[in-house]
């Protein structure tokens, strides 16, 4: 053998060596082999350990990069009576991550778990705790359950704590189980512990399961109090605010909240900001009951500020915003907490976007008449930035200041007339549009303002509209600098020429400011009847005879009649004292700050939603408790509402107009009769302005005996009867149970197959009592539309259903009419329905009933109304027959519809761009009328 192939010999031998080094497990990812599960069995069952050893690893390995290896499960298993540490970890990984799909083959299992819970090691026993409170299988949940108690009394802290933890995990399998194994009055004990962290992590665990069940399972004593606040000297970072938490849940004596309150203060400088932010929460519920105002006026601006403060100047963005979230919950329930700190929340140049959005936020909360000449010099110099979000965020802040403000309204209003000057809005030729912004932004707050503060700013006005009206391009501020010429017109000297300027660009307008253009004409003549007559008379006309959209032409039909029959009528609907402006910097529900205070630190805190809001029916029961609905982002912008419908305020005043307007609308457009011997055809306004008419608020569907789906011999002593409804823009699965079985029923959960439409169920877990034998029940399920789980080659109208009870899962069908997917928006306008009908292809669904039940026009129209099958209009035909014109919309897609009576017989032809939909739809429809 020469030299050279010697050498390389060595450098192959060493090579290998270094790759079995700890470090280089990275090895055991690269195989690629065939035929390997069988190299691993037979590595897996060899007589030496570090063979064996190195086979897991390769078999972990391979399940860490998704391969399947559950082949492995019985020989891997065999190597659980090892006594090297780092094997049993990994056969302890494996049978986790397959328990699962062999639940049979972890039984074999039991004997070595229950061996090794009583191990010398306390490693040993704790990883068996934590292991088998990680196999969430219910077979065998009894198995275990002499392990788990053994551990909760284990000498061991170590142990002891593992075992906390593990009786909230088994808690979520088998409730029962904890109960009759007295696990929770154990967990109650560990409290007593003189481990500070067996203490943390019992509490966690009880807090975990008093929040999954009805019951009271972890009651703060006065000694239990006291226990606590020792255990929180000496617990980690995270102990403390497991500790903090259940604090923060107890209600205390005045006495009791003194004590607490000393005691926690010190976790305010706490390195950790979540402690920090804990602590406040506990602090700031605690303080509602603290009779020593001294004492609660020293924490409150002496104490709490500093922190909030620290952790808002630190350098990660990320916990600066949760930080601005939770302070603008603690600034809205202690109104004056920071006040004296606005400089801290002033914008820096390498903020991100989201920081500064919510830093102009908590400045809005904060500011009150001692501040805001600082905060307004800054919001003025932030008018300069370049970024246009943060620039539009920082001039509506100034409006929001000045509605919340008297005495800094002026001043505002300055300020805001500085941008309009300086830059003056617009898009036309030659103008920087990155300019004109400011000044469209700094128009739209200013309407605010004048709402707030009427006939107070007029001079500001006339300024403005001499700085030009036509550049506003933008949807907001274009109505507001109408609505202002409208308001104002007296005032405003040119306003008739403003306004015909602003006529010509009708067309182009959005639906917003066309409604506002409109009004404001009328108000222009109202004021000034000389200089607005040929106006409105033209805007009027156009608005009523050529434009489609309904709520615009709705509007010109209700001027029109008000102007023609009585003046003064008109004057006082349209020019009646509005509403002002409301001050929104304190937004939230007085009941859902209260909420969302004590979950300071938490995810509802930063999310501004009550946690009930992040489950599937959450929502419901948060609202069953008397809480309001208006949370932070479902809060409606009341003030732009008012701006699109100022002139409707008196509704009993309009909706007699409308009525009048049938009676005698411009002659253009009516639609004439054709000569025939039958009935004149109905008004074609008759569909759109008469409240009284049936069809647009039908009443609710009556409920109806449920169908039987499942009969007590197939449902293993559980008797169903399910259909489908929609209420309120909804579908419902409606279910009524018999329980026939000697089994107490609850924790059901629903599941559904692909359907022909992708309806599914909105969230597993169905709400129902528990229903005892004999006994009966009833639940309503919410559904949603998932496109992702339609399937149209299923059968129309059939949902195959699984429902998971304690007999087991039962499976059965139940029908889904088609009317349940009308959606309430169905509606389309007489010359939306035509051009639509032109538009779609030739082809036509058609339908055919020799005798119906019901003839009469009216009752069609109000049977079908209350289905969501829209009236569009009618006409007689030649051969005697009456011909209905309807409008639905499924999934977003409309249909048309054509209902042809004559006599008892019902011919029908249906459109839409999808055939099959519209066919479907023209079906459920006759069938209402069987």
């Amino acid at each position: 053998m020469s030299s050279h192939s010697k050498s390389r010999g060595k450098r192959n031998k060493k090579s290998k060596k270094e790759k079995k080094g700890p470090g280089n497990d990275s090895r055991y990812f690269s195989s690629t082999k065939k035929g390997e599960i069988a190299e691993l069995k037979a590595e897996l069952n060899d007589l030496s350990e570090e063979v064996v050893k190195d086979a897991v690893k390769k078999v972990i390995a391979s399940m860490t990069v998704g391969k399947d290896v559950s082949a492995l499960f019985a020989d891997v298993l065999k190597r659980m009576t090892t006594q090297d540490v780092e094997l049993k970890k990994l056969v302890y990984l494996y049978i986790l991550t397959y328990a699962r799909s062999s639940p049979k083959e972890v039984l074999l299992s039991v004997n070595s778990f229950t061996k090794d819970a009583q191990h010398r090691s306390p490693l040993i026993r704790a990883l068996v705790i934590r292991t088998i409170g990680c196999i969430r299988l219910p077979d065998i949940v009894d198995y275990f359950c002499t392990p788990l108690a053994n551990g909760l009394k284990d000498p061991d802290p170590y142990v002891r704590k593992t075992a906390a933890v593990c009786v909230a995990k088994l808690f979520d399998i088998s409730p029962d189980s904890v109960e009759e194994h007295g696990f929770l009055k154990t967990l109650r004990s560990l409290i007593s512990d003189h481990n500070a962290m067996v203490v943390a992590n019992a509490v966690a665990a009880l807090a975990e399961i008093a929040e999954s069940t009805s019951k009271d399972v972890f009651k703060i004593t006065p000694d239990m109090l006291n226990k606590l606040l020792s255990a929180m000297n000496e617990c980690t970072e995270w102990g403390q605010i497991s500790i903090l938490d259940c604090l923060a849940k107890y209600n205390p004596t005045a006495k009791q909240a003194e004590t607490v309150i000393e005691r926690v203060v010190p976790r305010l400088i706490h390195a950790n900001s979540a402690v920090a932010m804990s602590a406040v929460k506990v602090i700031i519920k605690y303080l509602d009951v603290v009779e020593n105002n001294s004492m609660r006026t020293y924490v409150l601006r002496e104490k709490i500020p500093n922190p909030l403060i620290t952790i808002l100047s630190g350098d990660k963005p990320e916990l600066q915003y949760v930080a601005l979230r939770n302070i603008s919950l603690i600034v809205q329930k202690e109104k004056h907490l920071l006040d004296k700190h606005i400089r801290h929340f002033f914008c820096k140049y390498n903020d991100p976007l989201y920081v500064k959005l919510e830093k102009l936020e908590v400045m809005a909360l904060i500011a009150n008449n001692d501040n805001y000449e600082k905060l307004l010099m800054e919001l003025r110099a932030y008018g300069s930035e370049v970024d246009e979000t943060f620039v539009r965020q920082a001039i509506a802040t100034i409006g929001r200041v000045a509605v919340k403000l008297d005495g800094a309204a002026r001043k505002c209003m300055r300020v805001l007339l500085d941008f309009v000057k300086s830059n003056p809005g617009g898009s036309g030729e030659g103008k920087d549009r990155s300019v004109g912004y400011v000044a469209q932004c700094a128009v739209s707050v200013m309407a605010d303002i004048l709402r707030k503060y009427p006939n107070r700013f007029e001079k500001v006005v006339d300024i403005v509209c001499k700085h030009g009206i036509e550049g506003y391009d933008e949807e907001k501020p274009q109505a507001a600098m109408i609505w202002i010429l409208g308001e104002y017109a007296t005032i405003v000297e040119d306003a008739p020429e403003y306004l015909e300027l602003l006529i010509d660009q009708f067309d182009d307008m959005d639906t917003n400011g066309r409604l506002q253009l409109l009004t404001a004409t009328v108000k222009l003549f109202l004021k000034r009847p000389d200089d607005g007559k040929d106006m409105v008379q033209g805007l009027l006309k156009k608005a009523s005879s050529v434009v489609e959209n309904p709520d615009l032409r709705d509007r010109a039909y209700v001027y029109w009649r008000m102007l023609a029959t009585d003046a003064k009528v008109a004057q006082q609907v349209i020019l009646s004292e509005k509403p002002k402006m409301a001050d929104d910097t304190n937004k939230l529900d007085p009941s859902v700050l209260k909420v969302l205070v004590s979950n300071i630190a938490n995810l509802a805190s930063v999310y501004h939603k009550p946690p009930e809001l992040f489950i599937a029916g959450g929502k419901e029961s948060f609202e069953m408790k008397g809480h309001s609905r208006r949370v932070d982002d479902e809060d409606e912008d009341e003030d732009e509402d008012e701006d699109e419908d100022e002139d409707e305020d008196d509704e009993e005043e309009i909706k007699e107009q409308k009525r009048k307007v049938r009676r005698s609308v411009p002659p253009s457009r009516v639609k004439k009769p054709a000569p025939k011997p039958a009935p004149a055809p109905v008004n074609i306004l008759d569909g759109i302005l008469d409240d009284d008419e049936g069809g647009f608020d039908g009443p609710a569907t009556t409920s109806k005996a449920l169908p039987l789906v499942l009969n007590a011999q197939k449902g293993k002593g559980l008797e169903i009867c399910a259909g489908f409804s929609r209420r309120g823009g909804t579908i419902f699965l409606d279910m009524n149970f018999n329980n026939k079985s000697g089994t107490m029923l609850d924790q059901f959960a629903v599941k559904f197959n692909k359907n022909f439409v992708g309806l599914q169920p909105n969230g597993a877990s169905m709400s129902v009592p528990p229903i005892a034998p004999g006994g009966t029940g009833s639940a309503s399920h919410a559904m949603t539309i998932n496109p992702k789980a339609a399937n149209p080659a299923m059968q129309a109208g059939v949902i195959q259903i699984a429902l998971k009870t304690k007999l087991g899962v039962l499976y059965f069908s139940a029908n889904l009419g088609f009317e349940c997917l009308f959606a309430e928006d169905g509606q389309l306008a007489q010359s939306q329905y035509l051009s639509m009908w032109k538009s779609l292809p030739a082809q036509e669904a058609d339908v055919k009933i020799p005798n119906i039940s019901i003839t009469d026009q009216g009752a069609i129209k109000s049977t079908l109304g209350s289905n969501n099958v829209f009236f569009v209009a009618s006409r007689g035909a030649a051969t005697g027959g009456t011909h209905l014109y309807f409008s639905v919309k499924v999934n977003g897609i409309p249909v048309l519809i054509e209902l042809v009576i004559t006599g008892s017989s019902l011919t029908g032809a249906g459109k839409g761009s999808d055939i099959t939909v519209a066919q479907h739809a023209l079906n459920a429809v006759a069938e209402k009328l069987r």
